[in-house]
């Protein structure tokens, strides 16, 4: 199709656009003009004091110098060096891939990004790189794993369509301008002490950026729209719900999952991990009730570059939704997603280059054993005449056992000391029925399970609506009785972790 019918946002861009495009070059050209007119107009009352005044005041000399420089310092545009945020993918090494951003290349009459960056985020995004203000660069590419990894192929093809969209409707010439005066901005704010060229700066930077940042909202719609005609409206309002999510869930599976593991020296799968985590039942109950609350309740702030979820969706809502297509993941794409991922986490750190390799399947005993049994050496001692059916089982009672691991003086909450009660507990438990024949296992979303043949146990899900007043003790004395382990004793742990 021609460029018009199919990448065409309505027949390009609005008049809105249109206007506040120019008001954001004259406010871009204006700034410049003001910031050299307060830098000479200092400098000339430097050079007026000295000239003309029978006694030349030397603070105000040395002000009007001093701020006359700093502010010609500040506004001098630096150049664009380009770092490359991951590692760079050649259409031999992923001929899938390339094919696939091909499709959409010329599905929204763009030419092929010059070099595509593979990164560790829930993202993509295009630049252009190199140059000067814009001038002389190349097209830049990059795609995040973890994104690809939440999205299905057709969804893909929808962000990669809208990513394709940011260059049709100009933003990314405009971007390095607009870029540029943000820093200068910024740069000669932090260069002002605080008077009242300062304050005068802070009201136009905020009137800038209110500017520039309302053009950025309506070319995301633009990239939107393109996306929608290329792609499918359907594909692209499940892939924005979809990263929206993976953005929230990929920092709670990194904290929550990966640095424990990492911080035993081990690196398990990260990419298939974060699946296996937004797949988990808990996970996907949490990040849905999320998205219904943030389309519910999201309004668009004036100083962001994007609109709210909702408003995306809704602009959406009057474009057909297209065939559903291709649902594989979009990492399948990926023909060595292994290699890949050793070399995304080694431009982020040689050390996680360097870990250990894990299976998900060998955490339960490579990580949180020895977690259990160092936490046990420091703090078993307030377990040693309990047994498994004889744990605390109230809030009160861990609220007192959380305490008792408080170093002397140290302070903290009753829920501080809830959680390291937990962390004792469970620790306690598992080493103790280990001790008896039981091993421990974990997945990326799932608490920590204890098995034995077909048996299992899952202490901080069963023991927690006794905890929150929900069920009786007895529920769990009566579990630990029927897995004939109500007598194992947790001194025994004590006595040897």
């Amino acid at each position: 199709m021609s460029s018009s019918n199919q990448a065409g946002p309505r027949g390009g861009l609005n008049r809105w656009l249109i206007g506040r495009i120019a008001l954001a070059l004259g406010l871009m050209v204006s700034f410049y003009a003001l910031a050299l007119a307060v830098s000479f107009g200092l400098l000339w009352l430097a050079y007026a004091d000295i000239t003309y005044a029978k006694h030349p005041t030397g603070k105000l000399i040395l002000f009007c110098v001093a701020g006359g420089l700093s502010v010609l310092w500040a506004i001098i545009p630096r150049p664009d060096r380009f770092e490359p945020p991951g590692p760079e993918v050649q259409p031999q090494d992923e001929p899938s891939l390339f094919r696939t951003i091909k499709e959409v290349a010329v599905a929204t009459s763009q030419s092929m990004p010059a070099e595509v960056y593979l990164v560790n985020d829930v993202n993509a995004f295009v630049a252009q790189r190199g140059g000067f203000m814009g001038a002389g660069s190349r097209r830049v590419m990059g795609l995040g794993l973890p994104l690809m990894q939440a999205l299905s192929v057709q969804e893909f093809k929808s962000v990669l369509a809208h990513e394709f969209g940011h260059y049709h409707s100009g933003d990314v010439k405009l971007g390095p301008w607009i870029y540029k005066t943000r820093a200068a901005i910024g740069r000669t704010i932090e260069q002002l002490n605080e008077n009242i060229l300062q304050k005068i700066f802070i009201a136009y930077g905020n009137l800038f950026l209110r500017v520039t940042h309302a053009v950025s909202r309506r070319q995301e719609f633009i990239a939107d729209e393109v996306a929608a005609r290329a792609a499918g409206a359907g594909a692209m309002i499940s892939g924005l719900r979809k990263v929206h999510a993976a953005s929230f869930a990929y920092q709670s599976y990194w904290r929550g999952e990966l640095s424990a593991v990492i911080g035993s020296g081990y690196l398990p799968p990260v990419t298939t991990g974060f699946a296996q985590f937004m797949n988990s039942a808990q996970v996907a109950s949490g990040l849905d009730a999320l998205l219904k609350q943030d389309e519910a309740e999201e309004e668009t702030d004036p100083y962001d570059t994007h609109p709210s979820l909702r408003d995306r969706v809704a602009a959406l809502g009057s474009f057909p939704a297209g065939a559903a297509d291709d649902s594989r993941p979009a990492v399948s794409l990926l023909r060595n997603l292994p290699e890949w991922e050793r070399r995304v986490l080694g431009a982020l750190s040689a050390d996680l280059a360097s870990l250990k390799p894990l299976s998900w399947d060998e955490v339960g005993e490579k990580v949180y054993v020895p977690f259990w049994r160092e936490r046990l050496k420091d703090h078993g001692h307030l377990l040693r005449i309990l047994t498994v059916a004889t744990v605390p089982a109230t809030r009160a009672d861990l609220v007192r056992l959380g305490r008792g691991t408080f170093a002397k003086g140290e302070e903290g909450t009753d829920d501080d000391a809830v959680a390291r009660a937990w962390q004792l507990l469970i620790g306690g438990i598992g080493l103790a029925l280990i001790g008896v024949g039981w091993t421990a296992h974990t997945a990326p979303g799932e608490e920590i399970v204890l098995r034995r043949g077909a048996e299992e146990l899952r202490p901080h899900s069963e023991l927690s609506p006794i905890v929150e007043g929900k069920a009786d003790a007895r529920v769990w004395r009566d579990r630990c009785a029927v897995l004939g382990i109500a007598d194992v004793p947790l001194s025994a742990v004590s006595a040897t972790a």
